[in-house]
């Protein structure tokens, strides 16, 4: 029996069912929201008044993705459930085209989705994929949109690759960490077209279509609820984020929402936060050390992957509001491990990630254990794990994958 087509066909299987079960509840689904925020921009009201301060439903989006929105709200004045299920839809094509541009990045011809170069990524990542197409959010093509900026990148496109990544930066913040890596990397043209298109779509656009008294206030309205979010005192035990993690051990106020409460010390929510960052400076210095010896640019492609792997990695842990779907860019991580794992430490750091991220899921443990989990920031420390992973397998020279004739003809 061939387990690879057995394995392909349930996972397409849940997919599918996940992505109908969307469509059938569409006012609890984050999409709904999406489609509500484009709305009222379309008819000219406030994307960020008091109607979306409140769960449900939240606007934490930047000010591009209002144009983003309104696309949305647009079509699904046609059909909502027909638009939503196209979402769905391209969020699989999503996954698949990640793939597929993870081996391009590293010159090789993009395997079948049933090979195991692919299975097993996906499989280790499978809980996340569930929880993203069960809220129906927008990560996976932020994330497919940064893997084909470096694809293009390599690729010598550079204003394409700029605007790929100026797009992923613009709909969700956290990608614009990968600008100040082109700067390290010297990729001086790819960081000009990147910052260029930056401008264009978060300031010329809205002032072409806004003018600047509304681009303004909106610009302005969404740094406050950023910094808003960054100050909580009392983040949900669904926020995964690291910053979210360090004010439950290191504040009171951190876990008062939270099952379980285990602060050991009592800080101040500012103070942390000032920890927060100076971790997230001192580990970037820490990756450029680390990754000091690799050659300027961008045209070595096992140390592009490798470094855009991390990158990716950490990205959820860098934003102070990161859901488990936020985490669906461990992907690229587990690809990168996949393909140099060897020894009994790393095998055991790699099932203990899968142990956080996917056995801790409601299904398996139950609603009360897992919210528990949560509390005691199982995702986060799963990531952590993966980022681990990911560094080490950054400083080991990736090996030649064979060619998918020879996964074919060796295949049971």
């Amino acid at each position: 029996m061939n387990w690879r087509r057995v394995v392909t066909v349930l996972l397409v299987c849940v997919a599918a069912l996940e992505v109908a079960r969307s469509v059938g509840r569409l006012d609890r689904v984050i999409f709904a929201t999406y489609v509500d925020v484009g709305e009222t921009v379309l008819q000219g009201g406030d994307p960020y008044g008091p109607h979306f301060t409140t769960w449900p439903p939240t606007n934490t989006w930047p000010p591009f993705f209002l144009f983003i929105a309104a696309g949305l709200a647009l079509l699904a004045r046609v059909s909502l459930a027909a638009t939503l299920l196209l979402w769905q839809v391209g969020c699989l094509a999503a996954i698949w085209g990640a793939c597929r541009l993870l081996a391009r990045l590293v010159d090789e011809e993009p395997p079948r989705f049933s090979s195991w170069s692919t299975l097993v990524p996906v499989l280790m990542t499978a809980r996340l994929f569930q929880e993203h197409l069960q809220h129906t959010q927008v990560n996976l093509y932020v994330f497919l949109l940064v893997v084909l900026a470096f694809v293009l990148f390599r690729g010598r496109r550079d204003a394409w690759g700029g605007l790929a990544l100026a797009a992923a930066a613009s709909a969700k913040a956290v990608p614009i960490v990968f600008l100040p890596y082109l700067l390290y990397k010297r990729a001086w043209r790819a960081a000009a077209w990147t910052a260029g298109f930056l401008v264009v779509l978060n300031v010329a656009l809205p002032l072409a279509v806004f003018g600047p008294a509304r681009t303004a206030q909106h610009w302005r309205v969404w740094r406050g609820i950023a910094a808003a979010e960054t100050a909580d005192p009392t983040p949900h035990h669904m926020n995964q984020s690291l910053l979210a993690a360090l004010k439950r051990l290191l504040t009171r106020e951190g876990s008062a929402r939270d099952p379980v409460q285990y602060a050991v010390v009592a800080w101040p929510t500012p103070r942390v936060v000032t920890v927060f960052y100076v971790l997230a400076v001192l580990g970037g210095l820490g990756l450029a050390f680390a990754f000091r010896r690799h050659p300027p640019g961008l045209a070595t492609p096992p140390i592009l992957a490798a470094e855009l792997a991390v990158g990716l990695a950490a990205m959820p842990l860098l934003s102070p509001l990161a859901w488990k779907a936020h985490f669906v860019t461990l992907l690229a991580a587990y690809w990168l491990v996949w393909r140099v794992l060897r020894g009994r430490a790393a095998w055991g750091v790699w099932w203990a990630s899968f142990a956080c991220l996917t056995l801790s899921a409601p299904a398996l443990v139950g609603e009360r254990i897992n919210n528990a989990l949560e509390s005691l920031n199982v995702i986060t420390i799963g990531a952590l794990l993966v980022l681990g992973l990911a560094v080490w397998a950054a400083l080991r020279p990736l090996p030649p994958q064979p060619p998918a004739s020879f996964e074919r003809r060796s295949a049971p």
